[in-house]
């Protein structure tokens, strides 16, 4: 009798090892949210949903995007930084808007450094400079010697005030030693429907809206903020050589965070699988051809950056007296 159970005992162990070894992984939750501070349809929403598809593929988990616009990206990162940091909860957003709005706005319901972990940069855009056909200029020379005749002649719409493309602009004057006014809209679609209207004069935004209405001849498209010539725009030169100085025009980063609680290891983990699921030849060449770079760091250099931006942002949001809409 006890060989017989020595024996069923020995025949289980000999089950056990031959099924399947499930990797351990720190990656727990089996549904993830990924706030979006955006609405529907904007470029780090459908970021977001690619990475979600990607990453779903891979690890088996949902992943479901919530879009919680409004406020500069304050309501949906204040979500995300009151959130578990056990990998449920994750945030798309413009890394540069984490780093400006503690210099627009008084009273911040989270502080990024210690609330928000960065986990991954995905998506890099280059920045573009245009302005309407009507101004009178051919290039970014000549716009230059415009707008040092106008002395703040020159109306710049921009996403808001503190946007990547107001902060942009105002970073290239400085660099060039001109003034602009700045004209802030809800968002770069209403600025760039009114630069079609000839209600302001120029306007920094990204490569693909630029690409799409400098072809119906409305927009002249001067400079790029790219250190070499785009796939859609190869006519248009950089900034260096335009006579420009190199830097001057930022690129808008869109980066995933977690809530700050979140262990480095887990966000280490969660960066290794979001740079494998993003190295996909087909996806980087679809988001290549809207201007969309795909590069994964490690958090720290994300973190890095983002001092250097805060550096830099600071004490030009502090110049210019900006405060939040």
């Amino acid at each position: 009798m006890a060989s017989l159970k020595s024996l069923c005992v020995f025949l289980a162990l000999a089950c056990t090892a031959c099924l399947p070894v499930r990797a351990e992984t720190p990656w727990g939750p089996e549904q993830v949210r990924i706030v979006v501070p955006y609405p529907p349809g904007t470029e780090p929403d459908v970021l977001a949903r690619d990475l979600g598809n990607q990453l779903a593929k891979r690890t088996g988990k949902v992943f479901v995007v919530e879009n919680k616009p409004g406020a500069n990206a304050i309501i949906g990162a204040g979500n995300v930084a009151k959130s578990a940091g056990d990998g449920s909860t994750l945030l798309m957003v413009d890394r540069l808007a984490l780093v400006a709005n503690p210099f627009l706005y008084a009273n911040l319901p989270y502080d990024w450094r210690k609330e928000l972990k960065p986990v991954a940069d995905v998506g890099h855009i280059d920045l573009y400079v245009a302005v309407r056909s009507t101004l009178g200029v051919n290039d970014y020379k000549s716009f230059m010697e415009k707008a040092r005749a106008g002395r703040g002649a020159i109306n710049v719409g921009t996403g808001g005030n503190g946007h990547v493309s107001h902060l942009g602009m105002a970073m290239l004057a400085a660099s060039e030693g001109v003034d602009f006014t700045y004209v802030p809209f809800k968002g770069v679609a209403p600025a760039l429907t009114a630069l079609l209207g000839g209600e302001v004069d120029a306007l920094m935004a990204g490569g693909l809206v630029m690409s799409q209405q400098a072809q119906g001849g409305k927009i002249k498209v001067l400079v790029s903020g790219a250190d070499k010539h785009s796939g859609f725009m190869p006519e248009v030169p950089t900034l260096a050589e335009a006579g420009g100085k190199p830097g001057s025009i930022p690129s808008t980063v869109f980066s995933v965070f977690a809530p700050g609680t979140m262990s480095d290891a887990l966000a280490a983990h969660i960066n290794k699988e979001i740079r494998t699921a993003m190295d996909d030849a087909v996806l980087r060449g679809n988001y290549g051809k809207r201007g969309v770079e795909i590069r994964v760091p490690a958090p720290e250099q994300t973190r890095a950056e983002m001092e250097r931006d805060a550096a830099v942002y600071g004490p030009l949001i502090r110049k210019l007296g900006v405060t939040a809409q």
